[in-house]
């Protein structure tokens, strides 16, 4: 798993423009901080997306459509981009970990419910503020997520929910 999401970001740094705070990409740069997460978040042992936290921090691309997308992490790079400035889970009882905004400004946000714990499901709403109705349940894992961005077909789901 470790290798195969190691890839995704080799291939996500080489393919787009990144920002963040491990773009040097730094071995486990953030594994103390995601051993937090664990502690304070239990319902995040999801393997795949706890390696990403722990090897890049914030992430954010910009793709070759113009489409921005951000992963929060656990660092203090920027200023509303740690997930420890809110609460984990929100209010809702989702963890946001990603969101794509397309260059017309629509966001997409991806996130883990705790209603599943340890479950490597996807949910994902148009609003970060959506009320249960608003979440989907997916049949993607982390690493789906991480082939469509590399692939590219991430902007369909955001222009699907749109």
């Amino acid at each position: 798993m470790e290798k195969t999401i190691d890839n995704f970001i080799t291939k996500l740094l080489e393919k787009y423009k990144a920002a963040g705070a491990n773009i040097e990409r730094k071995p486990a740069l953030f594994a103390d901080e995601t051993a937090q997460l664990v502690t304070i978040a239990p319902f995040l042992n999801i393997k795949s997306y706890l390696y990403f936290l722990s090897q890049m921090g914030t992430l954010i691309l910009t793709l070759n459509d113009g489409s921005h997308i951000t992963f929060y992490g656990l660092d203090d790079w920027e200023e509303g981009m740690n997930i420890f400035d809110y609460a984990v889970p929100g209010k809702n009882g989702f963890h946001m970990f990603m969101d794509v905004c397309s260059p017309e400004g629509e966001i997409l946000y991806f996130s883990y419910n705790s209603a599943e714990p340890d479950m490597d499901v996807v949910w994902i709403a148009p609003d970060c503020e959506g009320e249960e109705g608003h979440y989907t349940k997916t049949d993607m894992s982390f690493t789906d997520v991480l082939k469509l961005i590399e692939e590219e077909k991430i902007q369909a789901l955001n222009k699907a929910y749109h």
